[in-house]
This record gives structure tokens, sequence and C-alpha cells, in this order.
């Protein structure tokens, strides 16, 4: 193992003998992880009631509530049952292992213990626990778009009104899916002052996820998805930017903005659609500029509010202006990421 520094990880020990708590908090306090304990199995449900761990390190012959009892009533708990447990026991029989693995126990070690070993299989369950969540958390964000996208489209083929069914398109490329929830199927009116208003109430309550991320790969990215979009409308796209510009930012929020823009440009404009931006007193500038096509009718002003909107909940702005030659710029200012 070449980490020596576990300090982000809580491990709870649960064992009715003190020495026993102090051997592991001694193999683990090398390694700097969090020790809590408890000296029974209610102890530790009542702890488990208050804070989280990453691991739970479970001894079987207590008194009262054993092992085996507590970790089936961890495992029995929504809140608590996906908490890796692991038994650490004198006990190591056949019938023993299976009744820990039956309980919900994810591995089971025998006494004595090899610190090496001890630490392995730690790191190894917290290592799959983070793993499954954080695919458990894609899956369900993928059906929350697929939901929020079957609800939006439904709304757009019975609105029966064209304008309205382009504002809830554009107002789907604004935002990311997930974002959009019944409460937009309650309005009383679609308007673009009610979407717009819509949006910044949403946003108010949504918890940003702020990072460092990179302007170039995100152009990349929603340039890739604009690809079929970009064929149909004969439009390539010129990016040059000053370097490698990071900004701080919601990776989703900051997709949504540059999809929405990018795609109005791809939309009303014709030929070459360029992307510069470069970095001045902290902030980055990002502009994207593009001839309009005479015939092009797009209204920008509702899809420049949306992305406005999203914008200033990552403490940005977004403008738009068309010159004296008919050139019309979209300009992106954010918070430049500082080492």
């Amino acid at each position: 193992m070449g980490e020596t520094d576990f300090s982000k990880y809580t491990v709870l020990v649960v064992d009715d003998i003190p020495t026993n708590i102090l051997l592991v908090k001694g193999m683990l306090s090398k390694l700097k992880f969090n020790i809590v304990s408890a000296n029974s199995g209610q102890q530790a449900l009542d702890l488990l009631a208050r804070t989280r761990p990453d691991i739970i390190l479970m001894d079987i012959l207590m008194p009262g509530m054993n092992g085996f009892e507590t970790t089936r009533a961890i495992r029995s708990n929504p809140n608590t049952a996906d908490i890796p447990v692991i038994m650490l026991s004198a006990l190591n029989s056949d019938t023993d292992i299976k009744t820990g693995l039956e309980a919900g126990a994810n591995e089971f070690i025998s006494k004595p213990f090899i610190q090496e070993h001890i630490v392995n299989c730690i790191i190894t369950q917290i290592n799959l626990s983070e793993s499954k969540r954080k695919k458990q958390e894609k899956e369900a964000e993928a059906g929350l778009g697929w939901d929020a996208a079957i609800c939006l489209l439904a709304s757009m083929a019975c609105c029966g009104k064209d304008d309205l069914a382009r504002r809830l398109g554009d107002l789907a490329l604004s935002v990311p899916l997930p974002f959009i929830d019944e409460s937009l199927h309650t309005l009383p009116d679609y308007t673009s002052d009610s979407l717009v208003a819509w949006t910044s109430q949403r946003l108010q309550s949504l918890e940003l996820k702020n990072g460092q991320i990179s302007v170039n790969e995100c152009l990349t990215n929603v340039t890739g998805l604009l690809v079929p979009a970009a064929k149909a409308r004969k439009i390539t796209w010129n990016i040059k930017l000053g370097g490698q510009i990071n900004v701080v930012a919601d990776p989703v929020l900051l997709k949504a903005v540059f999809t929405n823009l990018m795609s109005c440009a791809c939309q009303s404009g014709k030929g070459e659609v360029t992307v510069s931006g470069n970095v001045d007193g902290g902030l980055a500038n990002i502009v994207i500029s593009c001839t309009p096509d005479s015939k092009a009718t797009v209204n920008t002003d509702f899809r420049v509010a949306l992305a406005l909107e999203v914008a200033l909940k990552m403490n940005g702005a977004v403008t738009y202006e068309q010159d004296a030659d008919g050139q019309c710029r979209f300009q992106v200012l954010l918070q430049t990421w500082q080492k």
C-alpha cells in the first residue's frame, strides 16, 4: 500500500473489551484513520443514529446484543444498510463464518489479527462501497434524466403551440434534465418570464458541486454533442482558447450554459462559429460569436436569460450583444481556479 494517510475515513470499532479496541486503534492510528468506538451492539446503533462511519469493525461475542444481531440491525436500517461491516472474532468455524456473512457482514477476519491484512480489507471494502455508491448515483441521475425527458417531450407534443414547444425545447438545453421536476408542469403559463422565474426558483435549492473544471474539455464535450445539429446547419466550430482555462464551476451546470449558448449560435448562425477565450484578472472570458443567418428568426433573449440564471448560481455572468455589422456575441464570465 503506497498511501499512508487515511484521515478522510472514519472507522467504528465495536467491542466490549477495551483492550481489543485499543489494539485496533493502535493498528489504525498509524495510518491516520479516524477511530470511534462502541462497547456494545446497542451503543453502536445509538452512535450510528448520530454519525456515519465509512466502515464498521464488529466483534461477535458481546453481552446483550451480539455482533450477528447488531449487524442484522444495521442492515435492516436504510440509513446504515450500505455501510461495510468486517467481523473480527476469535470464532472461526465454518458455521460462525457462514452466520456472519448471512447476517450481512462483508468480510470475516479471525483472531489473531495481522495488521496489514486488516488494513487491506478495510481499504478494499471502502473502495468497493464508494464505487457502488458512485454507480448508484449515476444510475439515479440517468433515470431522473430519462423521466424528465419523457415528461418534457410529452408536454411539447401535447401543447399544440409551436412557440411553446420551442420554448420548452430551449429550456431543456439550458438546464440539466434531472433539474426539471413536476413543478414545471404546474406553472399557470409557459411565457418566457414564467420559465425564467421558475428556473431561478429551482436554482435556489440546488446544491452545487463546484470544483476545478476545464473549459477546454467542456467545450470539446459540447461540440461533440452538437455534431448532428452542426451538420444539419452546415456549421463549423473554430475553438481558439488562449491555453488551458480552468474555472470554478459545477460541471453539469457549466455544460448546460455552453450547450445552450452554442446550440443557439448553431441554430441562428451560418458558416463558422468562433469560440475564443482568455483569462484576465482572475476571470475567464469566453466569447461565442457567429454571423446570423438572415433566415433565422430565433429570439435569443429567453435562452440568454436562462443561461444567465444558471451562470449566476456559479458566481458568473452571461451577456449577449449584436454589433453594427450584425455579428452576434455571447459572453460567459466565470471565476478562474486558483492553485
